[in-house]
């Protein structure tokens, strides 16, 4: 049983899920990969590539040289825990902000299938058996080549598989009427109207359409989203229009003394709010910059990415 989980189950597992993530493309992805992509100045469609590289890459090395018995278990324990890890970490995301579907098939199925499976798997392997089989023998030199070429070779071929980007249903998807997902990671080169913010915002799309601007989404009671103000727009900028956009508390919130810091310090900026009443679901401070009406920088986190110090204007003599 234990060969059969190694050398068969275990790999049909990683190409179905690699399989689901080529059909469906970004739009059946967990936002916290695209999230884990974005931080690493990967595409959402680049990231889904290289994730369908690497399971397959895990698969094919199970496959090729699962009689290997110490690389085949030590591969299938490492990439085991790593999917169920996965899975746990999308149910998470679907618990805080779940994903409305159009099908009967609740979307946390897919995850706790794949996590109740890995686990499984995890355990036949580890599971006590008298085995007294040698570890096939060969060159380590040309195995370790044929396993490098096996990686080396899925993910070059996955990079290029052609893989959909539905960036309208990604950028704002909807819970339910009142929560509001705002994932950045799907904006990059994207118009303001593709993110979705133009919708909650429709003047944004006037105010961006010509030279460069940054929006700033913040929440009033969030310390580091001032610190973020301080530090980069607290001083006029001359080389970019600043528009800071208030994200308001969710409906049933309760206000505490202390929570609301005061007016953000913004030198000449455009102050918004986006619509009361409705939960978004976005980290502040969230930075987009926008040039000439298209998104060509997002972070709720490095900051130097999007962001340079303000070009202060020049000294009169």
């Amino acid at each position: 049983m234990r060969t059969l989980t190694i050398r068969l189950l275990t790999p049909l597992l990683f190409l179905a899920t690699a399989i689901s993530w080529l059909l469906g493309g970004t739009q059946w992805s967990p936002a916290w990969l695209l999230n884990v992509g974005g931080r690493l100045s990967l595409t959402p469609s680049a990231t889904v590539q290289l994730t369908i590289g690497l399971a397959a890459a895990a698969a094919i090395s199970l496959f090729l040289f699962g009689s290997r018995r110490l690389f085949a278990r030590f591969v299938a324990r490492v990439t085991l825990l790593a999917y169920a890890f996965c899975c746990v970490a999308t149910l998470a995301s679907l618990v805080a902000a779940p994903a409305a579907t159009g099908s009967g098939i609740s979307p946390l199925a897919a995850p706790i299938a794949g996590l109740v499976l890995s686990l499984w798997f995890y355990s036949v392997i580890n599971r006590p058996v008298s085995d007294s089989a040698t570890t096939r023998s060969g060159s380590g030199v040309w195995f370790s080549a044929g396993v490098l070429a096996v990686w080396v070779l899925s993910v070059g071929v996955a990079v290029r598989l052609p893989v959909t980007h539905n960036a309208t249903m990604n950028a704002a998807r909807t819970a339910s009427a009142d929560t509001v997902i705002l994932d950045y990671v799907q904006w990059q080169g994207r118009t303001l109207p593709d993110t979705g913010l133009s919708r909650l915002l429709p003047m944004l799309t006037a105010l961006t359409l010509e030279g460069r601007s940054i929006i700033i989404l913040y929440s009033p009671s969030c310390g580091h989203c001032r610190e973020v103000f301080e530090e980069y727009f607290a001083t006029q900028r001359t080389d970019a229009k600043v528009i800071a956009v208030e994200i308001p508390a969710s409906p049933g919130t309760i206000a505490l003394d202390g929570d609301n810091l005061g007016p953000m310090p913004c030198a000449n900026c455009e102050r918004l709010s986006l619509p009361a009443g409705k939960t978004y679901l976005v980290k502040p401070p969230t930075v987009v910059v926008v040039e000439d009406g298209r998104v060509v920088c997002a972070t709720d986190s490095d900051w130097k990415a999007c962001l340079q110090p303000p070009t202060l204007p020049a000294a009169t003599p």
